[in-house]
């Protein structure tokens, strides 16, 4: 896919200097940040120069859709992404608890914190939460969630369903240039177990065609953005079917983009590699019951990927 290969080699190529950030792995990157863009009848943007997981993507949209924020669910859906992280109120609570008065050297510290973000369920009112219950007030009781891991809310105080309001003006006010779900919530992050990175989707119908724009601060260029690059096109394809309209242009804002020091021995591999044709991705009509109830599980049709082989690399927390 060469929109993305293009953004890797400019950043190989211009991005000299080596910057310091909070996980403290230095990183390269472009000040002036980078857009994606793709035709989405060209075919599905799922990265070909290394194996990706496309079900894994689903089943994290999944979970962003029914506004769950128990990484359980995903970890029992064999979904790890998430599995590094947790609700950093909570973490910092049982770290509190488990270091006090200890004599620990900074690196056992670490090693505690880490174990404690590890085992924690609780991720805060992350990304699904906000898409469909923005300003609602975050409620989080392990009964409860493991009845119902959708219960996470007040029901006095549910928020603004975003997502429900998108589709909504899709199909009653296509032409309306307000549509847009955002999960940006300043008030809401001290709670996130990681503030969004993309911050922002919004949905454009021009000619029966529907596009999807999504704005993302922090870019990972080699272990997440091939992530959100399928997410978002498998969303598009999602608004389209719930609408009945045809997926038109999917385009990615990025703005801090970069690729950390341990990656660059990947990212140079994978430049090296020629592109494969692009897949195929249908969502099939069988069990579709609109989007909020569509599942991974047999909800999208995958065709002709082929790939170059996996390329590992560390998650920087």
């Amino acid at each position: 896919m060469k929109a993305y290969l293009d953004i890797l080699d400019n950043i190989m190529t211009n991005g000299k200097d080596l910057r310091m950030n909070r996980t403290g792995i230095p990183d390269i990157g472009l000040s002036s940040g980078a857009v994606f863009e793709h035709d989405m009848s060209t075919g599905f943007p799922l990265v070909t120069t290394k194996k990706m997981g496309l079900k894994n993507i689903a089943t994290e949209l999944e979970f962003f859709l029914r506004g769950i924020t128990d990484k359980k669910w995903l970890q029992d859906r064999k979904c790890h992404i998430w599995d590094e992280w947790a609700n950093p109120i909570k973490v910092e609570q049982k770290y509190n608890l488990a270091t006090n008065n200890m004599n620990m050297s900074d690196a056992e510290k670490e090693i505690v914190r880490h174990s404690i973000m590890d085992s924690e369920r609780d991720l805060g009112p992350i990304y699904g939460f906000q898409w469909r219950h923005f300003g609602g007030e975050y409620y989080w009781d392990t009964p409860t969630i493991n009845k119902n891991p959708t219960d996470n809310f007040n029901p006095n105080n549910p928020g603004i369903d975003q997502v429900q309001n998108a589709i909504d003006k899709l199909k009653n006010n296509p032409n309306d240039r307000r549509i847009l779900v955002s999960a940006w919530n300043p008030i809401a992050i001290p709670q996130m177990a990681l503030p969004p990175c993309h911050v922002m989707h919004q949905l454009v119908v021009r000619d029966g065609k529907l596009s999807l724009i999504w704005t993302q601060r922090s870019c990972d260029m080699f272990l997440g953005v091939p992530y959100n690059i399928a997410s978002y096109a498998l969303l598009l394809l999602l608004y389209a079917k719930e609408s009945g309209l045809t997926p038109g242009t999917l385009k990615g804002e990025l703005h801090d983009v970069h690729i950390y020091q341990n990656h660059i021995p990947q990212v140079r591999e994978q430049l090296k590699r020629t592109p494969h044709p692009l897949p195929t991705v249908e969502i099939p009509d069988e069990n579709w019951r609109g989007m909020l109830n569509w599942s991974a599980n047999n909800g999208f049709k995958l065709k002709n990927y082929i790939c170059h082989e996996k390329l590992r690399g560390s998650v920087a927390r």
